[in-house]
């Protein structure tokens, strides 16, 4: 039998694996997006629940996802800090926390939570240097039957977020209240088996959309076609699920 700090090494070392290659496949796509960026665009980043959003349209601005599933708070940062847009565009909207609190990682722990919000403020300076308006959303709830992930940290990580919203001016919101049941951390209904991803990603979309007041667009801005939102990927899931508790998918 492995000691505890073996098993939760090597957790992490999958995890880390597993958001890395979910990173170089989406990286020449991404790269591409960003270098025919304009200034009406809205950066989408963060983990899987940013990333199965696909492209929505913000009131006809066209929006580039730059998210990657798997990611922690400093998988995000690093992530970011390697890509450029040759313009700063109209808004930036992150989605990241679920993956900061799985278990193993400890995430009741005070120093574990320090690190989530330094490397959040690192995000943050990126995505203000990218763009004016920065919107960050609360955490989603998690699956009563789901075991991977504290749903007890979900109201204090979503705490840390608005504290830094607040101390840096940027606006916090909350697309999963819909979800929430009246545990803090629980989700009522609309998650897919695994009890952490959502089973509807389309409904997320226009509950973000509708959320996130971005100023107006230029007059003569042509609206452009709504994309859906990504499909659920199952293989995806799997393999997340499978970092997660350091198995093979």
């Amino acid at each position: 039998m492995r000691a505890p700090w073996i098993e939760t090494a090597a957790r992490h070392w999958q995890h880390r694996r597993l958001a890395r290659c979910r990173r170089a496949e989406r990286r020449p796509a991404m790269r591409d997006a960003l270098a025919a960026a304009a200034g009406d665009c809205v950066l989408l980043a963060g983990n899987s629940h940013a990333e199965f959003l696909g492209t929505p349209d913000f009131g006809g601005r066209p929006c580039i996802n730059l998210a990657v599933g798997g990611s922690t708070a400093a998988d995000c940062a690093a992530h970011l800090a390697g890509l450029r847009a040759p313009v700063r565009v109209a808004a930036s909207i992150l989605i990241i926390g679920t993956n900061d609190i799985m278990r193993w990682r400890h995430p009741e722990r005070a120093r574990t939570q320090r690190r989530f919000e330094a490397e959040v403020r690192c995000i943050l300076r990126i995505l203000e240097a990218c763009s004016p308006q920065v919107f960050v959303a609360a955490l989603p709830p998690i699956g009563a039957w789901a075991t991977g992930r504290d749903p007890a940290s979900v109201a204090p990580f979503s705490a840390r977020l608005e504290a830094l919203c607040a101390e840096g001016g940027h606006s916090f919101f909350d697309p999963f209240a819909a979800l929430r049941d009246a545990g803090p951390g629980l989700a009522r209904t609309g998650l897919y088996r695994d009890g952490v991803h959502l089973a509807d990603y389309t409904r997320l979309a226009a509950e973000v959309v509708r959320l996130v007041a971005i100023d107006p667009a230029p007059s003569g801005l042509r609206a452009a076609p709504r994309a859906a939102a990504a499909p659920l990927p199952t293989g995806s899931l799997r393999a997340l699920h499978a970092a997660a508790w350091g198995v093979r998918p």
